[in-house]
């Protein structure tokens, strides 16, 4: 089959490889729609730590598929039955696995990650992945071009919920790409009031304008903090989701929420440059609230497929390009020139 190919110093090139092979519990997968995002150009400039050096793998975890071969004796997966797959798969028996916190787990595998993803024509489902309900069916009638963003949809909604983003709540947004977008759009849906998007970029200000922001502010020529709280009668924003890996965001979204108020750092920051200055006074004397969230849990995709299913309008302008897997490389130089938002394989 062809698949998209990496090495752990980044080089890609599209392969022949051997079809997967189903045994006793797994499930092979047709891939009909694949999803490049941050961590796929994070492989892609040989800078992940699960691909040391050595490593050939294919890489991609947004994945949708129908299901070829199901050896998992799972009624729910029969043969030609639409699924989205959840990339993260547990060991089970650590602390945070134990908690619930699938996400956090000390020894996980993952799809694209530690075995091969959907840059390829088929992806074969490992037996424990199955087992956990890593494969789920779709709908009925849902578009594969929208289901293909469960997974940041997923990682976004848990942000969310992390801070206890709640109906009435303000939001300010740093970073107008697919991340901050999403974030932008679930606020909306589950009944936030004010949006505001602080991005440098015009086009992307005008998108998020678009998707629902109710301001789009531009912090190269005003103060971020400032044109918050003139907004909200002085009080500033009730929650803050960081979403762009720029180290100065991480202090200043401090100075722009709210007293009470919470901020979630989305965005992991590139080795080396991850240590912030925060006033801690500001986090005391005003109670402030710090979160961060990573990933997402199957759960979490589940409740992202749900949303997707009720309201496919609302991400639907997320996707701005598709390409054959033929033209894997054209697709990647896209997602890397900052012009696109969302881009999509289809193999």
């Amino acid at each position: 089959m062809i698949a998209y190919e990496c090495s752990a110093d980044g080089s890609m090139a599209l392969v022949d490889i051997p079809t997967p092979v189903a045994t006793d519990g797994e499930v092979l997968i047709d891939v009909v729609a694949t999803g490049i995002c941050g961590t796929d150009l994070k492989i892609a400039r040989g800078e992940h730590r699960l691909f040391p050096p050595g490593t050939v793998r294919v890489p991609g975890h947004e994945v949708v598929g129908r299901v070829r071969l199901n050896l998992s004796g799972n009624p729910q997966l029969i043969e030609g039955t639409l699924v989205a797959v959840a990339p993260n798969v547990a060991c089970a028996v650590c602390a945070p696995c134990l908690s619930g916190r699938t996400n956090l787990c000390l020894d996980y595998e993952a799809v694209g990650l530690t075995f091969n993803g959907g840059l390829a024509q088929q992806l074969l489902l490992p037996s424990v992945a199955v087992a956990q309900g890593n494969a789920i069916p779709l709908a009925e009638g849902v578009d594969p071009m929208i289901a293909v963003l469960a997974e940041p949809v997923a990682a976004v909604y848990r942000g969310l919920r992390a801070m206890s983003f709640t109906e009435g709540d303000s939001l300010l947004v740093y970073g107008g790409g697919p991340i901050g977008l999403i974030s932008v759009i679930l606020a909306k849906h589950l009944g936030g009031s004010d949006v505001f998007v602080s991005q440098r970029s015009a086009p992307r200000r005008r998108v998020a304008s678009k998707f629902g922001a109710d301001l789009a502010i531009d912090p190269t020529r005003e103060s971020v903090e400032d044109v918050v709280r003139l907004a909200t009668q002085g009080r500033g924003a009730d929650t803050v989701m960081v979403t762009a890996p720029v180290p100065e965001l991480y202090s200043e979204s401090l100075r722009a929420v709210a007293h009470g108020g919470r901020v979630n750092f989305f965005a992991g920051l590139p080795v080396g440059e991850a240590s912030v200055l925060i006033d801690a006074n500001l986090v005391h004397y005003r109670e402030l609230t710090l979160t961060g969230s990573t990933a997402n849990t199957t759960e979490n995709l589940e409740e992202a497929l749900a949303i997707l299913e009720a309201v496919p309008e609302k991400f639907a302008g997320l996707i701005t390009h598709r390409y054959p897997l033929a033209q894997a490389e054209q697709a990647y130089a896209v997602a890397k020139s900052g012009k696109a938002l969302k881009v999509v394989l289809e193999p």
